[in-house]
């Protein structure tokens, strides 16, 4: 398994707006090796952080770059004050 972690900051008065999308950004790439998408909000600081887990580090890589991410990450930065922060990590142990 395979995570992708971004952090971003939300511009004032777009939080509920963003929260409402981002599920329809993630949900594109259910069936291309996504496992399952988190949003987390830190509502003081203006901060999300989104944790997508993947099937694989090569899905990960593929959906990354593809038509689909690029249109969604566009459209999504409309909320944000800045550019998201990605990176990716290896998931090495979890506790179900």
């Amino acid at each position: 398994m395979f995570a992708r972690v971004m952090t971003s900051t939300v511009k004032p008065g777009a939080i509920d707006a963003a929260v409402a999308e981002w599920p329809g950004h993630i949900q594109a790439f259910k069936g291309k090796g996504l496992i399952a998408g988190y949003l987390f909000l830190d509502r003081e600081a203006h901060r999300f952080l989104s944790i997508t887990l993947w099937e694989n580090e090569e899905a990960q890589r593929l959906n990354a770059s593809s038509p689909e991410q690029i249109h969604g990450r566009d459209e999504f930065s409309k909320h944000l004050s800045g550019p998201p922060e990605p990176r990716t990590y290896d998931v090495v142990a979890t506790v179900a």
